[in-house]
């Protein structure tokens, strides 16, 4: 599969790229080749038409995806994370949902974030339950892929006293009375990929479109979907940087100034190595929390450090890149200006690096308070 990909990469993915810049949509036929190559069922179960790839031979293919164009890893990343939600869901509700995913006849979005609220529990949208059944009221942004989806996982807040246990996740399908989406403007990168408003006024769920049980819509988002998908961003990020290195390094081998290629100046050495040890070191991040996860181990703590440095990392090898460039770097239409572009995004989906860094210090200082305890009952005992 991961030659595949290095074949599509070599033969199609410029062309998509080039199309999706100059229109700035991403073709109906992108979507249907990857969806023929099997890009987007890798990680689906098998039992229902996917590959059941684990995270640690996912993660090889995802970073070589992340060398394309950034709608590209986009499509490919959403088609095999979101669906892990769904495994928290009701036996009848993954099996409709999946199999029709691994086919290729649906796509499911996430709406979690909203414009004047974070992505926790101080979210605003509620979900009321009256005579057997829930209305939702609020707002959600910047969904990607909402207009797209056959239906979109909604966490919201069913109980305001109760904190994390007062959130639930509902499975919303498209067209639904109430629920009114509109796009937002363009962004900086990732060009073709759709984002939207998502408004719920008096929009009705049933009681069968709760995915899971009421009051678990934060393990639902944070445990079914965000933790493994931080990861799979990271290893985004690996991609990327790596495309970045690539293109600087080749660049740097033929662009002559003073009679020389820039690759015989020691100082321009030494920035191409700090940027292959910056993109290794992300990259054994990203295995490590793609390890544990297969092993069963809950990795918000991994998922969140692997996607904290990435993130950073990826920041720093493009502005290099683009430095190593010079001004023509800065055009558009240089090998590394989309890359620039496109690398911004990481920056925020699922959560910016405070975001992560506030989930790892939370688990730091859990684990002191533990040592704390430990100590204090063991001097009770020998006392």
């Amino acid at each position: 599969m991961r030659q595949r990909v290095i074949q599509f990469r070599a033969e199609e993915a410029a062309d998509f790229a080039e199309q999706i810049e100059r229109t700035g949509e991403i073709p109906s036929s992108l979507w249907a080749r990857l969806r023929e190559l099997g890009f987007c069922r890798l990680t689906l179960p098998k039992w229902a038409g996917g590959e059941g790839l684990p995270l640690s031979l996912y993660f090889p293919i995802l970073e070589e995806v992340s060398h394309c164009h950034g709608s590209i890893r986009m499509i490919v990343h959403v088609s095999n994370s979101i669906w892990r939600a769904l495994e928290h869901g009701r036996e009848t509700q993954q099996r409709y949902w999946l199999p029709a995913l691994a086919r290729g006849d649906a796509l499911v979005a996430f709406a979690l974030t909203e414009p004047d609220n974070g992505t926790g529990i101080d979210l605003k949208t509620t979900a009321t339950y009256e005579s057997g059944k829930f209305v939702l009221q609020g707002k959600k942004h910047l969904i990607t892929f909402a207009k797209e989806a056959d239906v979109i996982i909604v966490i919201a807040k069913t109980d305001a006293e109760l904190g994390r246990q007062g959130l639930t996740a509902f499975l919303v399908p498209k067209g639904r009375e109430g629920m009114v989406l509109t796009s937002m403007p363009e962004m900086m990168g990732d060009k073709g990929c759709t984002h939207a408003v998502i408004t719920f006024e008096d929009c009705v769920v049933t009681e069968d479109e709760v995915l899971g049980e009421v009051g678990s819509g934060f393990d639902v988002a944070v445990h079914g979907f965000l933790d493994q998908s931080r990861a799979c961003i990271a290893q985004s990020g690996v991609g990327l940087a790596q495309e970045a290195l690539d293109v600087a390094t080749d660049y740097v081998r033929h662009r002559i100034t003073f009679g020389k290629p820039l690759s015989s100046r020691q100082a321009v050495q030494m920035r191409l190595a700090e940027m292959a040890i910056a993109v290794q070191a992300a990259r054994l991040l990203c295995l490590d929390a793609a390890a544990k996860f297969d092993a069963g181990e809950d990795i918000s703590v991994a998922a969140a450090i692997a996607k904290a440095n990435a993130i950073k990392m990826v920041g720093e090898v493009t502005d290099a890149a683009l430095s190593l460039f010079g001004g023509i770097g800065y055009a558009v239409g240089s090998p590394i200006e989309r890359l620039y572009r496109d690398a911004r995004s990481l920056w925020f989906e699922e959560g910016t690096i405070e975001t992560q860094k506030m989930t790892i210090v939370e688990k730091l200082l859990a684990e002191a308070r533990k040592r704390e305890r430990r100590a204090k009952a063991t001097k009770v005992e020998e006392s």
